[in-house]
């Protein structure tokens, strides 16, 4: 059975679910970034092709993991080295990326996999419309939605008023569609159900 690497604030219900396909390794609230993403997988983990990537400072460091060169920091851009992605054989990353991962593309906004739901090796949605121009660019089928309706969580798991990303929000294995929260509650529900912040490893 495969790992997954995921907030630990996540619903029973959501890991129940996860438990079926999932060896799943809760992440506990980190003192390093501030409260709303300090377990978010993405912000200490990236990974590419088969090989996990982690920040020497993240919650779970497993020995078949490839510590990169930066510690994750509480304050952007220091928070978003990790908060890369990739989709198929590209790597989309920032300025900020750190230099072991080495993207293909380099878009504006520092939190490129929150802002991006991979949803097949050639196909995205994102919330971005930097990352939908340049993904665009080279061929990838890239969706572009506005969704305000994302919200994060404090460090007790109760909703914030901070605003959260399609990416962090959602989760592809094995063609299945994984959306966390309530689906009803999105302006983009119906372009979100056409296509269907954990990390598999």
């Amino acid at each position: 059975m495969r790992n997954l690497l995921i907030d630990g604030r996540i619903r029973d219900i959501e890991f129940e679910y996860l438990s079926k396909y999932f060896n799943v390794n809760k992440l506990s609230p980190s003192d390093a970034v501030y409260e709303q993403i300090s377990a978010h997988s993405d912000i200490f983990y990236c990974k590419i092709d088969n090989k996990i990537i982690c920040a020497p400072n993240a919650p779970i460091i497993d020995k078949s993991f490839i510590l990169g060169m930066s510690n994750v920091e509480e304050k952007y851009p220091g928070d978003v080295p990790y908060n890369a992605c990739q989709i198929g054989n590209i790597i989309i990353g920032s300025k900020y990326t750190d230099k072991t991962i080495n993207p293909d593309i380099i878009v504006n906004q520092g939190y490129v996999k929150c802002s991006i739901c991979v949803t097949s090796g050639n196909s995205c949605i994102t919330t971005d419309s930097n990352i939908y121009k340049r993904l665009k660019e080279y061929g990838i089928d890239v969706t572009y939605i506005v969704e305000k309706n994302i919200s994060l969580l404090d460090r007790n798991g109760q909703i914030t008023k901070m605003q959260g990303f399609i990416g962090g929000a959602s989760l592809v294995f094995d063609n299945n569609f994984v959306l966390f929260g309530d689906i009803e509650k999105l302006e983009s529900k119906e372009i979100i159900n056409d296509y269907g912040g954990g990390i598999i490893y």
